[in-house]
């Protein structure tokens, strides 16, 4: 005869397992630099963060297809993209005011990855002259 005390570490064993596969996590969101790490391969290694940070960026206005993005595409190929409509000027604005870049709407996102990239140099040097 079983005792209880097995019965109830078995009963126990047995809720913990199917409660699980009953019980599933809610999905999480998707990790966009992790879907975006491709484009890294794109650039230089001193670029490659900033690639993948603006990548992921946009990945958040245009969806799953910002896997088609290539260095060569522009701001207006981007924002077709979006299953939002959105246009090449509201890009545009957020660049300028999210890292004081100009660009227009034939601004590729290599140049774009360059123009925020240097800003973003000058800046810390700019903080180390001001350390010192």
């Amino acid at each position: 005869m079983a005792t209880p005390i097995t019965l109830l570490l078995a009963l126990v064993l047995l809720l913990m397992t199917f409660g699980r596969v009953i019980r599933r996590p809610l999905p999480k969101g998707v990790d966009w630099a992790l879907e975006v790490a491709f484009i890294r391969l794109d650039f230089p290694p001193e670029q490659r963060g900033m690639a993948q940070q603006l990548a992921a960026g946009l990945a958040e206005i245009v969806g799953m297809k910002i896997k088609q993005l290539r260095p060569e595409h522009n701001l207006s190929q981007i924002a077709e993209w979006a299953e939002n409509e959105i246009y090449a000027k509201d890009l545009i604005t957020l660049f300028v005011v999210a890292f004081s870049v100009k660009c227009d709407a034939g601004t590729t996102f290599r140049d774009l990855v360059e123009k925020v990239a240097s800003k973003k140099a000058v800046r810390s040097e700019r903080l180390v002259a001001l350390s010192q």
